[in-house]
């Protein structure tokens, strides 16, 4: 009998279609229904892609993980799936990953942090993280996510976000990886975006195509033990997170550390995050 198979789906907000600015998003704006109504729906096209693949699906895990996990509409999302959502959460992104999921999804997702021309480009906090690098190489919230699924053997399947995160998806994971651009960077703040319906039946061919193919994926992964260097967005910030044990500060933004596993760097950048919020 063939196994079940269980999938991982990650949702962030930045790379949804039609959304090119943070202040769609505030409470305030009459912009923000309709943004969640646009994410909840990318969500349910990956889902309906899933179930179309023709394996037999076990579970279906939807985390939250845009700001304070609290954008899609529960009672929208196709039925049988279960919601991640609220903060905090030690693994925030991918809270509840393991090694019963046979593959990833990230919905929504952006570009690394000073990706020209990238929607909303960030790594991890727009407001703390002014750049990322583990063992000398810059990376952002795809590459970092992707690392601490690998840790349980899980492989990235399949990625939607804008054409320079594309390009980001290609550089790191190869072809083998499933994309589906949603919108293309004219600049930070601008872009021109797909017609939402479009995106959505994309997004549910190509899902269906990543669980089909599940053998040809690999698990991502960072040679270990890791050395991450983070420069801080100001200096204030990395006065505040200075005195953690293991952090090393080598200039006035920049933090280092060594990190056994992807698990303790994951556990560490929350901690240097949430340390950096005190300091505004």
């Amino acid at each position: 009998m063939a196994k079940r198979c269980n999938v991982f789906i990650s949702f962030d907000m930045e790379g949804v279609g039609g959304l090119t600015s943070w202040q769609e998003l505030n409470k305030e704006s009459p912009s923000l229904m309709q943004m969640r109504k646009l994410a909840t729906c990318e969500v349910n096209a990956a889902i309906r892609g899933i179930r179309n693949s023709g394996r037999d699906i076990a579970e279906i895990v939807v985390c939250d993980s845009h700001a304070d996990g609290q954008n899609l509409l529960v009672d929208k999302l196709e039925t049988g799936v279960y919601l991640v959502k609220g903060t905090p959460r030690k693994y925030y992104m991918v809270e509840g990953i393991s090694d019963k999921f046979e593959v990833l999804f990230f919905i929504g997702y952006h570009a690394m942090a000073g990706t020209q021309k990238a929607g909303m480009d960030h790594s991890y906090s727009s407001r703390a993280i002014y750049n990322i690098k583990i063992n000398g190489k810059l990376v952002g919230e795809t590459e970092i996510n992707a690392a601490l699924a690998g840790y349980y053997k899980v492989p990235l399947g399949l990625v939607s976000g804008d054409d320079k995160l594309a390009k980001e998806v290609r550089k790191f994971f190869g072809r083998a990886v499933e994309i589906v651009i949603t919108k293309y960077g004219i600049s930070r703040m601008a872009a021109k975006c797909r017609h939402p319906y479009d995106i959505q039946e994309e997004i549910e061919i190509k899902a269906e195509r990543a669980v089909k193919k599940l053998k040809t994926l690999k698990p991502f992964s960072f040679r270990s033990p890791m050395r991450a260097e983070i420069d801080m967005v100001n200096t204030l910030m990395a006065d505040a997170i200075e005195p953690v044990p293991g952090i090393k500060r080598v200039s006035g933004r920049k933090i280092t550390f060594q990190a056994g596993d992807i698990l303790e760097f994951y556990r560490m950048l929350r901690i240097i995050c949430n340390l950096a919020y005190t300091a505004q």
